[in-house]
């Protein structure tokens, strides 16, 4: 990767004589601007590490909901739930 922007990735290649040439991806999805389809990749092992990432830090934001006001049943039900879902992908059913 060479650059960043708020919308594109830009990404140094090099050709098949070597001649250095930059790509546009964009930032959503992956997906290359101009010229024809190619798209970034994500191994399937970063995909499950930032899906758990995210679930634990809903857990967690959800836990600090709940502790503010003890006596929210919807804060603690919300709790219980995203505990319940991260539990079933970790044990995988």
């Amino acid at each position: 990767m060479v650059r960043l922007t708020g919308s594109e990735i830009f990404v140094r290649c090099t050709s098949s004589d070597g001649v250095p040439y930059q790509e546009r991806y964009g930032r959503r999805d992956g997906v290359r601007l101009g010229g024809g389809r190619a798209e970034l990749v994500k191994p399937e092992l970063q995909n499950a590490v930032l899906r758990e990432e995210q679930s634990v830090r809903r857990i967690d934001a959800l836990f600090r909901r709940w502790k503010r006001d003890r006596d929210d049943l919807d804060a603690l039900r919300s709790l219980r739930d995203a505990i319940s879902d991260y539990l079933q992908d970790r044990v995988g059913g």
